[in-house]
């Protein structure tokens, strides 16, 4: 276990650097990015941090991935690591804030409850209530672009989302059962042979990881995917009501509830677009694989 905690320590550690470095970006502030945010819906709103990763959508979704973890490794350090994983979660929570990445957000809550249900579902309840009573208390800008997710028919990003669906609804209807083949570039050729989106450009991925998925490998590797995922968390989630040490129960816990997060943040983003997202979204799945592994070895030893 010491080995996989030193791994997510590290990566934590990167994780910290760039919520320091997002914090001073909101405290300083960062131009505002007019196809980012919907300015008349969003009046008032600051530029969106990115910290070194050039957009605020990727680096929500590297918070959202490694926060869950950071957690745990809060439960399992002693005073110091203790003092030292609170920090770096006080970082990245006001990171994640400043990003205005609503898809995070809703991912990161999911990972949480999540995590609660499997560590003991009696706080579920406690943490909705608590979060949805604190809601009124947040920054105002936040608490105004949480209100706009309610209001999808007006927000120009969703409009476009819906564009972007519509016209790879013209592709899948070609390809939906052999698919176009592997990358974004691929798929951005075969959607210049169909009609524009609305506003005259062409799609560079599809918004949404399933339908990217589906769109590229046709509908046998989409449901090979699926498969995968249900496969993986399947397994871990039995490894977790097995495990003995309670170190690895957290961490796997957190590890699940991560990737969680990310699938449903999934339904939103393209979160592969970027490489480094897609490293992080196999490095939660190796986690989650390391834990198993270490509850079969353990129980092993139990046993013997």
């Amino acid at each position: 276990y010491e080995q996989l905690q030193l791994m997510v320590s590290l990566a934590v550690v990167g994780l910290s650097v760039a919520a320091l470095y997002g914090c001073y970006q909101s405290y300083v502030g960062v131009d505002i990015v007019a196809s980012q945010q919907d300015m008349a819906l969003n009046q008032g709103m600051p530029g969106r941090v990115y910290s070194f990763f050039d957009n605020p959508n990727n680096f929500a979704e590297q918070l959202e991935m490694l926060l869950p973890l950071n957690l745990a490794l809060f439960l399992n350090c002693r005073w110091r690591g203790k003092l030292l994983s609170l920090v770096s979660l006080a970082l990245g929570l006001v990171a994640i804030g400043a990003t205005y990445g609503r898809a995070s957000w809703i991912g990161l809550a999911f990972a949480l409850v999540v995590f609660l249900a499997l560590m003991n579902w009696r706080w579920v309840p406690v943490f909705l209530v608590l979060g949805l009573a604190a809601i009124p208390f947040l920054p105002e800008t936040i608490y105004n672009r949480i209100l706009t997710i309610f209001r999808a028919g007006d927000d120009s990003s969703v409009q476009y989302r819906f564009g972007i669906y519509d016209t790879t609804r013209n592709l899948m209807e070609d390809y939906w059962f052999r698919g176009v083949g592997l990358g974004t570039d691929v798929m951005k050729k075969i959607f210049e042979t169909y009609p524009t989106n609305f506003d005259g450009t062409y799609p560079v991925h599809t918004h949404n990881n399933y339908l990217q998925m589906w769109g590229e490998t046709g509908i046998l590797g989409m449901l090979a995917y699926l498969a995968l995922l249900l496969w993986r968390l399947k397994t871990g989630v039995k490894a977790f009501c097995a495990a003995l040490d309670p170190r690895v129960k957290r961490m796997l816990a957190a590890a699940i509830a991560a990737f969680c997060g990310i699938l449903v943040i999934g339904v939103a983003e393209y979160t592969w677009y970027y490489p480094r997202n897609m490293f992080t979204y196999w490095f939660l799945f190796g986690v989650i694989g390391t834990c198993v592994k270490l509850t079969h070895l353990e129980r092993t030893r139990h046993a013997a």
